[in-house]
């Protein structure tokens, strides 16, 4: 069997399980929230009070948690889950891995649920096939020991799923729909484009957060940006550079996050991916130059949480 069809320890497909762990009459929350922000690099010891940690966010509601990412920041992720708080209740996580480049998800051989006995936690890792396979070959012999190894007594189920631009998948109810990004690898002759994926994820009759990260925003993919954020509450975009006139290597701007923000009002916008080379201050004062009039642009700042109300995000 491939290693991208399996499913280790199936006692049943994660995919099948049932979604409420909550007590009768207790209503679940949805929040979104932010564990790294950074892109490309980690910071080491933490420096920055907007983030230290490569990319990773999630979205909870009950006992499901999708995480959108797996940088560094899913290792705080995934340590929550096993506290005493809001995400002590999730039982089921589903990873959707953007594209294969290492910051992306070089978070997963770390997350406290491949390392604590009979956690009872069922884990879905989904993404483009060039990213699973990148995680494939990172994580086995002779570099590291493969996940389905480090699930065996842990995990109560992994299920790896392969995901294609166009598709509508439905997972304990909430609704999965990827898109594809504009990234790549290089310059000039040197340019390898790269299976990217975004994603539009569904609270099941709750809001809609749309995932556009990492992506190089251009004329041609501006309708497609459009129709990523068609009935969005929530939009987190690719800001690694502060203007448009930088954007490169598959990556964008918060002028770019800022020109969205402004042309949706109803949407909240945060400017992640943001770039190592800058300090809080500089980042913080292009927020100034290209969010003026628009209160819904934000910068993604890690630890910090967005409730849903049943209208819109708040902090």
């Amino acid at each position: 069997m491939k290693w991208l069809d399996v499913v280790v320890a199936p006692k049943h497909k994660a995919s099948d399980l049932p979604h409420s762990a909550l007590s009768e009459g207790e209503a679940p929350s949805t929040r979104f929230d932010i564990w790294g922000c950074r892109g490309s690099r980690n910071i080491l010891p933490a420096m920055s009070k907007i983030g230290n940690c490569t990319s990773c966010y999630s979205l909870s509601h009950g006992d499901v948690l999708f995480a959108l990412d797996a940088g560094r920041g899913l290792t705080a992720l995934s340590t929550r889950l096993f506290g005493r708080g809001r995400l002590a209740q999730i039982r089921h996580v589903v990873v959707l891995v953007s594209h294969s480049h290492l910051d992306h998800w070089e978070g997963i051989k770390d997350a406290e649920w491949f390392w604590r006995r009979d956690n009872g936690i069922s884990l879905s890792i989904c993404g483009p096939k060039e990213a699973l396979q990148a995680i494939e070959q990172g994580l086995r012999h002779p570099s590291f020991v493969p996940l389905q190894i480090l699930s065996l007594g842990t995990l109560a189920d992994l299920e790896f799923r392969t995901l294609h631009e166009g598709q509508r998948l439905t997972l304990f109810g909430w609704q999965v729909e990827p898109f594809a990004l504009h990234h790549y690898s290089g310059s000039g002759a040197q340019r390898q484009m790269l299976d990217a994926l975004g994603y539009r994820v569904t609270v099941p009759s709750g809001p809609t957060v749309t995932y556009l990260c990492d992506h190089e925003p251009t004329q041609a993919t501006r309708a497609a940006e459009e129709r990523a954020l068609l009935g969005s509450h929530l939009a987190l975009y690719d800001a690694h550079f502060p203007h448009i006139k930088e954007q490169t290597f598959g990556h964008g701007s918060i002028e770019h996050a800022g020109i969205m923000a402004r042309e949706h009002p109803d949407k909240l916008i945060l400017a992640g991916h943001i770039n190592p080379r800058y300090s809080d201050a500089e980042v913080r004062r292009f927020l100034t130059q290209h969010g003026r009039g628009t209160p819904n642009l934000r910068i993604a700042i890690e630890n910090q949480s967005y409730a849903w109300d049943g209208n819109r995000f708040h902090r």
